[in-house]
């Protein structure tokens, strides 16, 4: 309160008392002065002065801040299958109602499976998923990185989401874990991932790896199994150990029919084991059928020819012909899903116009035959000022092509191919650049072999004589192996041909249990641009027909998505329909019987301790509360602050100010009325 102020109340107390003076004693004869009344009317006349003057009270309020203690409880359901959900719960309402945990810290109670769940609800052990890491993160999030403690009760099994072995703790946060679930170690081996690529090819193996991992001091042998339909397609033994615990196995399946199959990995069980539930895993492939007709169009015989042939016809479901100039016949034309065009001169152009309106792809092979002038007024995105004159280059891997992965070939050690002199131009929004030239040592920007980037596909090889990589490849290798896979991912790239497709839905062939079921879609207009604006449903069966969901797509970021929640394992159709286009699409994928929660048995030991000491804390046990109390209690770095605060409020504020002066000048009123001075 500055001088101004103080100045201000003594005045407004001299006026108050020389105002009430001059009322009761001045203007009054010596009978009827009366003390109490110049009390009073002082009192309210210094009370209706000091409103007026409404000068700020500063005042300081002491209060007690408690650091905030968090109990993160594993609500998965691998708390309940190692039957320790009560001795969970029992160690929680411990904590809860502990009056000198509370005394200390202001407690609160959150569950977790695969994410934080903050209501107050009881857990019934009955999430399907456990996700550590992110629900520790998001429980500091919650504390506001204010100072405290994260209690976590969990078993330690996690199954999805990054490992929580590595969470770092913002450093105001103490993380202290608390073991659920029997710590002994027993023998086990498990499969602990398979990796399969979506698709396969019809009458081609496709590989599949699959991790092993062995828990145990003893040498143990079991076999690996892999099963369709209940038949046999792959087994292995194999033979672990304390130095070998875990092993990859690389198999090569059969894809012998068309569709979605279904496969089971199987290990033995050993005497001990206790856990088998991990000894199983599932997975699905979709069998294709990647057949196409590929046309060579030439103007005469080149060993090109040949080596093309055989390199192609290596693939079984791919059908290849010679054809040359004089031969060709329209007709023939309508199935071709890919023209390999060699030495394209002027008789071409009738063959040309006949298969440009097709969606087939195109792959132009040039060399010191091609008339180059012809190609230039095609305006395929190419171009070339050529001379008559034959020059050898060798070819130079591009690191940035990125259109397909091309299998590796040893180029540095491949013999040169021809080309007609002069440098050869493309179009970089059309075309990329798989390998380029170098000629006489010196690498240039030349392209040796370009892929197109949209549709319809075209390919160009500006060097002839590529059968002199086959013979080298195969002196080498004594097989024609890298050559053949070398031309055929390039076939297979131009081969394909473009969707006209205006609904496309997309999502995994397979789902596991208790993963949530997504699939999305596209739908273009008749422009081919996405519409926004379709009213697009999906109808999910099961195998039996039985229809068990009907529900709309939802626009979300140029696609349509559909969330169909927990499926039953099993397989499952669907029907996806634009109800104003009256488009629909049909698929299948299904469901597999797989409970991440029952991979485990005992409690993850290891991870507990690791996330402890990562954090610098301590590690407690399912029958440790005394001990994990104490250290909390005893814990100085948990005390609770003792903190003040300054407060400035305007007297005005203070209400029971107007109340007084209200009493003040009504106990007057009655006292003059009492004396019959009114």
């Amino acid at each position: 309160m500055n001088f101004q102020i103080i100045l201000l109340i003594t005045l407004a107390l001299l006026i108050a008392l020389g105002f009430s003076f001059f009322q009761n004693f001045y203007k009054n004869p010596k009978s009827s002065r009366n003390l109490a009344l110049f009390g009073l009317r002082s009192f309210s006349i210094f009370l209706i002065l000091l409103i007026l003057i409404n000068p700020e009270i500063t005042h300081t309020e002491s209060f007690q801040v408690k650091e905030k203690l968090v109990i993160l409880s594993d609500a998965s359901e691998s708390i309940k299958i190692l039957q320790k959900d009560s001795v969970l719960q029992n160690f929680q309402n411990k904590i809860l109602s502990s009056e000198k945990l509370n005394d200390k810290f202001d407690i609160i109670n959150y569950h977790f499976g695969r994410e934080l769940i903050t209501s107050d609800s009881s857990s019934n052990f009955s999430e399907k998923l456990t996700n550590i890491q992110q629900s520790l993160k998001h429980a500091e999030e919650l504390m506001n990185n204010n100072k405290g403690v994260l209690v976590l009760l969990s078993d330690g099994n996690q199954n999805t989401g990054r490992d929580f072995r590595y969470h770092k703790s913002s450093g105001t946060t103490e993380i202290l874990p608390i073991i659920i679930g029997d710590t002994s170690s027993f023998e086990d081996v498990a499969i602990q991932r398979i990796n399969v690529n979506r698709y396969a090819f019809l009458n081609n193996k496709f590989p599949v790896e699959v991790f092993l991992n062995y828990s145990g001091s003893n040498e143990r042998t079991t076999k690996l199994q892999i099963l369709n339909s209940g038949k046999v397609v792959f087994q292995k033994d194999m033979e672990f150990s304390e130095k070998n615990r875990s092993i990859i196995i690389n198999a090569e399946l059969e894809a012998r029919s068309i569709g979605l199959k279904n496969y089971t990995a199987r290990l033995s069980k050993l005497p001990d084991e206790k856990n088998f539930r991990n000894n199983t895993e599932k997975f699905s492939v979709e069998i294709v059928d990647e057949s196409s007709k590929i046309m060579i169009l030439s103007a005469g015989p080149h060993p090109d020819l040949g080596a093309l042939m055989a390199s192609i016809e290596s693939n079984s479901q791919r059908k290849i012909e010679i054809k040359y100039i004089r031969d060709f016949v329209n007709s023939e034309i309508t199935d071709i899903q890919l023209f390999i065009l060699h030495n394209v001169n002027r008789n071409f152009h009738k063959i040309l116009e006949s298969i440009s309106g097709l969606d087939s792809g195109k792959l132009f092979i040039t060399g010191p035959e091609t008339d180059w002038q012809f190609l230039n007024e095609l305006q395929l995105g190419f171009f070339k000022n050529s001379i008559d004159q034959p020059q050898d280059v060798f070819a130079v891997k591009n690191d940035n092509f990125a259109i397909y992965q091309p299998k590796h070939l040893a180029y540095e050690d491949l013999p040169p191919l021809q080309i007609a002199f002069g440098e050869t131009e493309i179009d970089a929004n059309r075309y990329a650049v798989q390998l380029y030239q170098k000629i006489q040592g010196v690498e240039t920007n030349s392209p040796l072999l370009a892929v197109s980037r949209v549709q319809p596909k075209i390919g160009l090889l500006t060097g002839e004589n590529i059968w002199r990589w086959r013979a080298a490849i195969f002196r080498k290798h004594q097989s024609f192996e890298q050559f053949n896979v070398f031309i055929g991912d390039l076939v297979q790239n131009l081969s394909a041909l473009k969707s006209n497709e205006r609904l496309i839905a997309e999502h995994p062939q397979t789902f596991l249990e208790n993963e949530l079921v997504e699939i999305s879609a596209a739908y273009y207009d008749e422009n081919y641009s996405f519409d926004s604006g379709a009213n697009l449903h999906i109808s999910i069966s099961d195998s039996l027909g039985n229809t068990v969901l009907k529900t709309n797509l939802v626009a979300s970021n140029l696609k349509y998505v559909a969330e169909i929640g927990n499926l039953a394992p099993g397989n499952y159709t669907y029907k996806l329909q634009a109800e104003n286009a009256n488009l629909l699409k049909n698929g299948a994928f299904n469901v597999l019987d797989y409970n991440a929660e029952e991979q485990q048995q005992t409690a993850n030991l290891a991870s507990m301790k690791f996330l402890a000491t990562n954090n610098n804390s301590s590690v407690f046990y399912e029958d440790q509360f005394k001990t994990f109390e104490d250290y909390l209690l005893k814990n100085d770095s948990h005390r609770p602050v003792l903190k003040s605060e300054q407060k400035t409020v305007p007297l005005i504020d203070w209400y029971y100010l107007l109340f007084l002066l209200v009493f003040a000048l009504a106990l007057e009123w009655l006292y003059r009325k009492y004396k019959g001075l009114i």
